[in-house]
């Protein structure tokens, strides 16, 4: 169980990106743009200067074993704690108010992964699916040095100690507020590659963390391939196991939602899945909670006819106990 302090740091840094306005400028407006005084990057992630570089160079984590769903492997999560914690959440802070892209849905306020699948309702055409292996554990200290560096013009001393900081055995922690925004910024260059083929070709490209999603009537295995390629280059891989190519007119699944006749489904997991807590309610082993609410939230930003039918079914078994 995570102690009190570890919860209320968390708690903080959620709250100061809330309040953060996202998207307000160009990179070169970053605070952290050309970096080059330990001093001021100090003042910028709120460590005294003397202490800046023991802090950065020792990030502290908890590492763990998640629990997975039924049929998934365990994956190794490193979770930031104490100081390192803190930094994450302030240079994240800066990180948000960065501009992004228009393909870009996850991590950017009022996107999520239903307005990733909503983005392909009208390319029509077929539908081409790819998921990078790995992502945050792909994503090394180099890779991240290299962006604080090339990118954002940071001193080399600046650049080590950032990159230092932002990883956990040499590559993006799993478990830190700053990995999904960091990942996309690390290799916004290899995105904006992929864009530019597609723009090229009329395909609707989108990514959502490590899925990349295109869609139009030129989205073809050539240029899946011709993607994988690019990927491969930068040293990341893609999972064989989870490309798919939709032909047109197929039910496609796109981010945890299904396209059909040009508009959102819900899978069937996941109606499954509030059905069965309302089963659950129904035989007196729970009571309505977060989990419920979240998961009809979602279903009603899908669908929300069948949304409204769950609501309905849900009313009828409380009146039923009462």
């Amino acid at each position: 169980m995570k102690n009190p302090l570890h919860r209320r740091e968390k708690a903080v840094g959620r709250a100061r990106l809330r309040k953060n306005k996202s998207a307000r400028y160009p990179i070169e407006r970053s605070p952290l743009w050309k970096l080059t005084s330990t001093h001021r990057l100090a003042a910028l992630i709120d460590v005294p200067v003397g202490e800046l570089e023991a802090i950065c160079m020792a990030p502290t984590y908890n590492r763990f074993l998640d629990q997975p769903k039924p049929g998934k492997e365990p994956r190794n999560i490193q979770e930031p704690t104490e100081a390192t914690l803190r930094i994450h959440y302030r240079l994240v802070k800066y990180l948000d108010c960065i501009q992004r892209p228009e393909f870009l849905h996850s991590a950017t306020k009022k996107r999520s992964h239903i307005t990733n699948a909503r983005a392909h309702l009208e390319s029509g055409g077929a539908v081409v699916a790819m998921d990078i292996r790995k992502f945050f554990e792909s994503t090394t200290y180099h890779h991240v040095k290299s962006f604080f560096h090339k990118d954002l013009g940071c001193s080399l001393d600046v650049a080590r100690l950032l990159a230092t900081v932002c990883t956990a055995d040499g590559h993006l922690p799993t478990g830190s507020c700053i990995s999904p925004l960091l990942s996309y910024f690390t290799h916004r260059r290899l995105f904006s590659e992929i864009e530019a083929l597609c723009l090229e070709k009329c395909v609707t490209m989108t990514l959502y963390v490590d899925d990349l999603t295109l869609s139009g009537v030129c989205a073809t295995k050539t240029l899946m391939f011709q993607i994988k390629a690019l990927i491969q280059r930068q040293g990341l891989q893609t999972q064989s196991a989870k490309d798919a190519v939709i032909r047109p007119g197929k039910p496609a699944i796109i981010t945890g939602t299904i396209r059909r006749d040009g508009t959102l489904r819900l899978r069937n997991m996941h109606h499954n899945s509030i059905v069965a807590i309302q089963n659950r309610i129904a035989q007196g082993e729970t009571r309505p909670g977060n989990e419920l609410r979240g998961r009809v939230a979602s279903a009603r930003a899908i669908e929300p006819p069948a949304a409204a039918r769950l609501e309905a079914r849900l009313d009828k078994i409380i009146r039923g106990q009462s």
